[in-house]
Parts: C-alpha cells; structure tokens; sequence
C-alpha cells in the first residue's frame, strides 16, 4: 500500500507523540521515584544510620583499633607503655599472725591513666607450691606518677609468709587519655625518729593548688641499708583547700632493725572516696 504524503505526515506525527508521550511517562515515573527516595528514603536513612562511636564495637571513623585510639578517649594497647614495679612485692609482719604487703610502681605515660586496674598478692611459705592466700583488689593508676598499691593488716594464722607475688590483671589495664592538669601536692618536713624503738615519721602535707583537693591518699615507706622495704603505713586526708597544709603522722609497733634507715612519703589523689580502704 503506497501512502498518500498527507498520510506519511499524519504517521510520523502520530508516532512521534507515542514516543513523546512514552518518554512524559518515564519522566514522570522518575520524578515519582525520586520524590518517594527523597520523602521515604532520605528520613528512614537518618533514622537507621547510626554514627560511629567508640562503644560500638567496631573499628571506624578515625579509631587506631577496636573503640580506641584517635578521637576516643580509651587509648589503645600500642599507645601506652607498661607499669613499671619498682623492686619486688614485700611481706611484711605487724604483729604476731598480722601482715601487709606493699609494692612500689611507676605510670610512666605522662597523659594515660587507668581508672580501675585489677591486681593480685599471692602469698607463699617456704614449703608452699600454691599460694596460701591471695588478695585481690583494684586501685587507681595516675599519670606519670610513682605509687604504692598497698594491702593489709591481714592475719595468716600459724603460717610464716616468706614472699609474695604481685601481679596485674591485664584484662582490666585499659589506658585513657588524661590530659586533666594535676593537683599539686607536696610532703615537706619529713622527719623519722625512735627508729630503734617506736618509729614515727612525721610531716606537713601541703595544697600548692588553685583549687581544693580530696581524697589524698600518702603511703610512707621506710627503706634499709640495702635499699629493701621494712616498713609500711598509709594514711588519707580528706580534703585540702588553697594552700592549707596538715600534719600527718606514720607509727609502727616494732623498731626497725637496721643501721641505715630512709624514709619516702608517695602521694595520690583518688578519683573518689569509694577507693579509699
């Protein structure tokens, strides 16, 4: 059939407006979709998105590891060097049956501290394999700061200690970041007397801070010719206000048997009182 020119222009048209109308719909479909994307999906995308954080569980946005690192406050394991024991665990007797013990550390990170670090005494005799006792506790880890963990009086009935092991809980050493300024408290005017009868040392504690300070911990320790532990005692001050400073006295029952005796006082704020035992 051979079309008139009326006709092939009627057709053309007639197929372009299908084509045209095709295309309208499409376009129409997409801005449909789009506005249903940008009405139903945009919201429910703000809704189920959960921004990174460093309890999540994950290793995201800009953390060095698991939760840790970059802008979280818990440091990760690579970041923050070991706690540092200053000499062995000592065991030391009060009176008969009655114990303490005591070990000198060291934080070495100067803006990592540990909230709630887990450590163990474990205490042999001479002929023990295992532990006759084992004390566990958890204590506060200040930055770059040196500190006594300190245990006791305790009683062991017939048995004669004869060392004890000190040890951390590493699951529980988890570093943080404390970038806090320090409280500044010093011991002046230590003085250790009646060393070969009832020794006594005694000082002033003194708050060179803006602000008051609590919760102040001071262990005294008291050293041989060898440099060994044979004395120990600890004490609190509740709180100091701006530049108030206190007296504090260390007594033990029992002279020390050396020639040659020193005496350190080791100072730590406490985060709260529920550390102070």
């Amino acid at each position: 059939m051979i079309l008139k020119y009326t006709d092939k222009v009627y057709f053309c048209y007639n197929n372009f407006m299908n084509k045209w109308s095709i295309r309208r719909r499409r376009i129409a479909l997409s801005i449909v979709i789009g506005a249903l994307v940008i009405i139903i999906g945009v919201p429910l995308y703000f809704f189920m998105y959960k921004a990174p954080t460093c309890f999540d569980g994950k290793k995201n946005a800009d953390e060095i590891g698991v939760d840790c690192g970059g802008s979280c406050n818990l440091l990760c394991s690579a970041q923050s060097l070991d706690i540092q024991t200053k000499g062995d665990a000592r065991i030391l007797k009060v009176a008969t049956s009655t114990y303490e013990v005591v070990v000198s550390v060291q934080n070495p990170n100067p803006s990592a501290s540990i909230l709630k670090a887990g450590y163990s005494f474990k205490i042999y005799t001479a002929s023990s394999t295992g532990p006759i006792k084992i004390i566990k506790n958890i204590t506060f880890v200040p930055k770059a700061s040196s500190f006594v963990v300190f245990e006791g009086p305790f009683n062991l009935g017939e048995a004669v200690p004869t060392r004890v092991v000190f040890e951390w809980d590493k699951a529980t050493l988890v570093w943080g970041k404390d970038n806090v300024v320090g409280a500044d408290i010093k011991v002046e005017e230590s003085v250790l007397s009646n060393t070969d009868k009832l020794p006594k040392l005694e000082a002033m504690v003194k708050n060179f801070s803006l602000g008051r300070v609590t919760n102040i911990e001071l262990v005294a320790l008291v050293f041989d010719e060898n440099d060994n532990i044979v004395g120990a005692s600890k004490t609190f001050v509740d709180i100091l206000a701006p530049n108030e400073s206190t007296p504090i006295v260390f007594t033990w029952t029992n002279p020390f048997m050396s020639s040659s005796i020193r005496s350190l006082i080791f100072t730590r704020i406490l985060p709260d009182a529920s550390y102070i035992r």
